[in-house]
C-alpha cells in the first residue's frame, strides 16, 4: 500500500471524466477550477470560499464561473464549424439557448453576450420567457423562436414585434394554434414568420424519452403537416413557414437515437422542399447530453458520444441525405441549453457532524453479557484468515444482542456497547479486504455497510431538485485534504425535516456508486464540499421545501493577476422573504406576537425586559438566511 496522492483521489472521485478539463487537483489536495479546459490559470475554490466568508458572504453558496459558460458556447459552435469544414456543408449553424434551462437573468444576460458572435438566439416557451427575450433582445437583434402553446396575446405580440424590426419565429405546435395564427395575421395585415414541429416516430432515451415518438405532447403528425400546408397555402402564406422544429428529449444518452431522429426529421424535411414549401432553416432542437458521471456510457446519466461526434454525425446526416435527394442543405440550429450551463455552476456548502461523531468509545471489559464479550473477543482477535467466519459470527450476535435488548435481558449499556464494538469490527474488516486477493463474494461491495449520514448546510429539494425527483447523479467532491486517504464512507442528508433529503447514489471511480468517500473531520475543522454540474434546470426548478430558500449566490471571472474577480454577489432569501412567498405577512406576525406578550407582561408572567429581548431575537431570526450560520 504506497502513499496516497491527488491522483489517487482524482481517480476516486472520476473527476477528470467528468470535469471536462475545467477542474483538477493541485499539490495542496485542493481542488480548482479553470476557466478553459485544462487552462494553466485556475482558481483554488477552498481559498474563494474562505474569502467569500471574510466578506460575510457564507455557505451555502452557489459559485457561477462565467468564464466557463463562455467556453461552452464556443466548444459547440466550434465542434459545428469545424464538421462543416470536415464535411464541405454549404450552410451555417447557429446555437438558440433555450430560457426554461436556467432563466436566471443575469445568466441569460451573459449568454447573449458571449454568444453575439456565433449569432446565438433564444427559444422561449411561454409569455413570460418571451417578454424576458424580447427585453434582452433590444438594440441588440438576437434572433427568437418560440416553442409551447400559445394564445392570442402571445401571437399578436410576436406579430407586432416582428411589423417594428424584432426577429421572432412562431413554431406551429398543433392546427388550432395555426388557426389563431392565421386569423390574427389576417386581421393585423401581419405576415408571420413561421416554423412547423413534426412529431417523429423516432424516440430518445432515458428519463426524458416520452418527449418523442408518436405519443410526444408537441407536434404536429405527417397527417397534420399536410393540412397545415393546404391552411397556409389557402390563406396565401406557404411562403412564411422557413424553418423546420423537432425534439426528441434531453439529454439522448445513445448517438444512434440521435442519427435515427435525425434521418427521419432530415427525410421530412427533404419531402417539404420537394412541395414547394421554402424551408431554409432545421431545428434539430436539444438533447446533446452531459457525462455527469463520466463513465461514457449510455445510463442516463452519462453520455456515450463526444460533443465533436455529435457535431459531425449531425452535419455528414444531413448533407447525405440532402445531396441525395437533389435539395438544398438548410442552416442548421440546435437548442442545446443542457449543454451550455451545466458545467458552469457548482454549489459549496459545509459538513455539519457525521454519525462517527455521535459514537463515543465506550468503556468494554469484565461485567458485560456473554453475547457483548464475544463481540469484544473478535475484535481484539480478527485476522486476514478468520475474516470469513468471524464476519458471519459478528452478524449473528449483533442479531442476538438486540434479541436479548427487546426481551429485557441486556440493558440499554450494553446494547451500547454492542453497536460500537460491531462498527469497529466492520471497520477492521474492511482494512483486512484492501490485503486480501480474491475478495470472498460475501464481502464484496463491503463499504455499504459502513456508510454514515453526514448532515450538509444545504437543501437537495432547493439546490439539487432533480437529485430528489428523478435520481440524477451530480458529482460531489470534498473541497480540500484530496491528498489524504479518505477515511469516512458517507451519504449526503440535507437540513429538510424529510427522510427523502438524502443523497444515497454517487460519482465514483467506475460510475455510480453508492457512497461517498470523506475524511474524518477535527472538532474545529471547516469542512466542505461541491455539488458539481448543475447549472442545468437546477436553479430554476428548486422549490421551498420546509421554507429553505434561495442560497447566495457569486459570479465569479477570472484575473491572471488576483486569480479571480468577483462580478455580482446575489443575497439568498433571508426567513421574512421566504415567509412572504406563502403569503406571511411580517408586521402582522410580529404584531400578533406583540399583543400576546404584552398581555403576558401585564398579568406578571414575563418581565418587560424578557419581552423586548425575544421581540428583537425574532426580528434578528427573520433578516437572517434561512440556513445554518456558525
Amino acid at each position: 500500500m504506497g502513499r496516497w496522492t491527488v491522483s489517487d483521489s482524482t481517480r476516486l472521485y472520476n473527476l477528470d471524466n467528468w470535469g471536462a478539463g475545467f477542474f483538477s487537483v493541485n499539490r495542496e489536495g485542493n481542488v480548482c477550477v479553470h476557466p478553459a479546459p485544462h487552462s494553466v490559470h485556475s482558481i483554488e475554490l477552498r481559498s474563494l470560499v474562505d474569502d467569500l466568508i471574510k466578506r460575510n458572504i457564507n455557505p451555502p453558496i452557489l459559485l457561477r464561473f462565467m468564464n466557463i459558460l463562455e467556453g461552452r458556447i464556443d466548444s459547440i459552435n466550434r465542434a459545428f464549424r469545424s464538421a462543416i469544414k470536415q464535411n464541405d456543408y454549404p450552410a451555417n449553424y447557429q446555437t438558440f439557448y433555450p430560457i426554461k434551462v436556467n432563466q436566471q437573468r443575469q445568466v441569460v444576460e451573459a449568454i447573449t453576450k458571449f454568444g453575439m458572435k456565433y449569432g446565438l438566439g433564444l427559444e422561449v416557451g411561454s409569455k413570460p420567457e418571451l417578454l424576458a427575450a424580447i427585453s434582452l433582445s433590444s438594440g441588440k437583434g438576437l434572433p427568437i423562436i418560440c416553442n409551447g402553446y400559445k394564445d392570442n396575446e402571445f401571437i399578436e405580440t410576436v406579430l407586432y414585434g416582428n411589423r417594428i424590426g424584432y426577429d421572432i419565429t412562431i413554431v406551429v405546435e398543433k392546427l388550432f394554434e395555426l388557426e389563431k395564427i392565421i386569423a390574427l395575421s389576417l386581421k393585423n395585415g401581419d405576415v408571420p414568420k413561421l416554423g412547423l414541429r413534426v412529431k417523429l416516430s423516432s424516440k430518445g432515451t432515458g428519463k426524458w424519452s416520452t418527449s418523442g415518438g408518436e405519443h410526444a405532447k408537441f407536434g404536429l403528425r405527417a397527417s397534420e403537416v399536410i393540412t397545415a400546408i393546404e391552411m397556409l397555402s389557402k390563406h396565401n402564406l406557404l411562403g412564411s413557414v422557413k424553418l423546420l422544429h423537432f425534439h426528441i428529449g434531453s439529454q439522448i444518452t445513445k448517438i444512434d437515437k440521435i442519427k435515427n431522429a435525425l434521418i427521419e426529421g432530415v427525410r421530412i424535411y427533404v419531402e417539404l422542399k420537394k412541395l414547394g414549401v421554402d424551408l431554409g432553416y432545421l431545428d434539430i432542437g436539444g438533447g446533446l447530453g452531459v457525462d455527469y458521471d463520466g463513465s461514457k456510457s449510455s445510463y442516463f446519466s452519462s453520455v456515450n458520444y463526444s460533443l465533436d461526434e455529435y457535431a459531425s454525425d449531425i452535419v455528414y446526416q444531413i448533407k447525405n441525405i440532402c445531396d441525395a435527394a437533389g435539395v438544398e442543405c438548410p442552416n442548421i440550429i440546435s437548442e442545446s441549453g443542457r449543454a451550455t450551463v451545466a458545467h458552469y455552476s457548482m454549489l459549496v456548502t459545509n459538513v455539519l457532524t457525521g454519525t462517527q461523531d455521535a459514537m463515543p468509545d465506550l468503556e468494554t471489559g469484565q461485567g458485560q453479557s456473554s453475547t457483548v464479550q464475544k463481540l469484544i473477543d473478535i475484535h481484539k482477535s480478527i485476522n486476514r484468515t478468520s475474516l470469513r467466519e468471524d464476519y458471519h459470527d459478528t452478524l449473528q450476535l449483533i442479531q442476538e444482542a438486540n434479541s436479548l435488548f427487546n426481551l429485557g435481558f441486556l440493558n440499554l449499556k450494553d446494547r451500547a456497547v454492542a453497536e460500537s464494538v460491531y462498527t469497529k469490527i466492520l471497520w477492521k474488516i474492511n482494512e483486512l479486504i484492501e490485503t486480501r486477493k480474491p475478495v470472498p463474494e460475501e464481502l464484496q461491495n463491503f463499504e455499504i455497510k459502513l456508510r454514515q449520514s453526514h448532515f450538509a448546510n444545504f437543501s437537495i429539494f432547493q439546490s439539487l431538485p432533480d437529485s430528489w425527483a428523478i435520481d440524477q447523479l451530480f458529482p460531489i467532491v470534498p473541497l480540500q485534504r484530496l491528498n489524504e486517504k479518505p477515511d469516512v464512507i458517507a451519504t449526503i442528508a440535507d437540513l429538510t425535516c424529510d427522510s427523502d433529503g438524502e443523497i444515497t447514489s454517487f460519482v465514483g471511480e467506475n460510475g455510480r456508486t453508492d457512497f461517498l468517500p470523506l475524511h474524518r473531520i477535527g472538532a474545529d475543522e471547516k469542512y466542505y464540499i461541491g455539488f458539481f454540474l448543475i447549472g442545468a434546470y437546477q436553479e430554476i426548478l428548486g422549490d421551498l421545501h420546509n421554507l429553505f430558500g434561495d442560497t447566495n449566490a457569486v459570479h465569479v471571472s477570472f484575473n491572471k493577476k488576483s486569480h479571480y474577480r468577483i462580478e455580482t454577489v446575489i443575497n439568498g432569501d433571508t426567513v421574512a422573504q421566504s415567509l412572504k412567498y406563502v403569503q406571511y405577512d411580517l408586521e402582522e406576525m410580529m404584531g400578533q406576537v406583540r399583543d400576546n406578550l404584552e398581555k403576558n407582561v401585564e398579568s406578571g408572567q414575563i418581565t418587560i425586559e424578557e419581552s423586548s429581548h425575544f421581540m428583537e431575537m425574532l426580528e434578528k431570526n427573520f433578516q437572517s438566511s434561512t440556513y445554518l450560520g456558525e
